[in-house]
């Protein structure tokens, strides 16, 4: 204090190491111009000054008033970062593109141990939709019923597949429909996708609760007639950074026993590309 002029200064240090300083002035004696006593305030972040105010300084107030600058300016301080946050809540596209891809490949693997004749497969990753849709037999003996008119038929799908970075993804389901002494009829899938701790691009997802697809599967002379579209829902999680939970919405589609293609989006990223 010196004279008539009190100075108090807080200083604090944000998040982002940005340096916030108020700094007050109580002029306890008015200006002949000043009816009354005054408080003069200004708020600096990185010695740069973004606020001012200044108010009638009535002794038993002051107190009070510096109180509510300094929470003024421990917001301002906090929203200092807003603009490059840490942490963010959304995946990235890559790491979208991995999931999708993930829960394809595990889908895939399904299919194949639906064949009597197709060993599981080592590499499953090697093996797109299509073509795995291509090795299921859809005249068993072991999961067709046969009636007077061909063929009742529920194949079970099952596999669980391990992740990249730990986890698993494990599918369940079938393929139910009937089908003619000639070779042809109408199938329809009901498939679950539950990811366990399935790490994949530095994100680990799980289900929340499931991820499903259903599709409907024509068949002429005892194969697949494509195009064959399937579609995709269900919620996942994730984390742990960025971490949260959000939709599926893809679409598989089937061109040919060589040609598969996925399109829409997880977590609200677009996924594109083949499966």
């Amino acid at each position: 204090m010196s004279g008539c002029i009190e100075t108090i200064r807080h200083r604090l240090t944000g998040k982002n190491r940005n340096i916030t300083t108020i700094e007050c002035e109580n002029r306890r004696c008015p200006a002949p111009d000043t009816p009354k006593a005054t408080v003069r305030c200004k708020i600096l972040v990185r010695g740069k000054r973004r606020f001012a105010m200044v108010f009638s300084s009535e002794a038993p107030m002051l107190r009070k008033k510096i109180v509510s600058a300094l929470l003024f300016a421990v917001a301002s301080m906090l929203c200092a970062g807003c603009g490059s946050p840490s942490h963010s809540d959304t995946l990235s596209t890559a790491q979208a593109q991995a999931i999708s891809q993930q829960v394809s490949q595990a889908v895939a693997q399904a299919l194949s141990t639906a064949s009597a004749s197709q060993p599981l497969l080592a590499e499953p990753s090697a093996r797109s939709l299509s073509a795995a849709l291509g090795d299921v037999r859809w005249a068993q003996s072991s999961a067709c019923t046969v009636n007077s008119t061909g063929q009742s038929c529920n194949i079970p799908l099952s596999a669980s597949v391990p992740c990249p970075g730990g986890g698993t993804v494990s599918v369940s389901g079938d393929i139910q429909g009937m089908l003619s002494s000639s070779g042809t009829g109408s199938f329809v899938t009901q498939i679950t996708i539950t990811p366990a701790n399935c790490t994949v691009s530095n994100v680990t997802f799980n289900g929340a609760p499931d991820i499903t697809i259903a599709g409907t599967i024509n068949i002429t002379n005892s194969a697949p007639s494509f195009p064959v579209t399937l579609l995709e829902g269900g919620g996942i999680s994730f984390g742990p950074n960025p971490s949260g939970s959000c939709q599926l919405n893809v679409t598989y589609t089937l061109n040919s026993l060589t040609s598969c293609t996925v399109s829409g989006t997880v977590c609200g990223k677009p996924v594109n590309g083949s499966c």
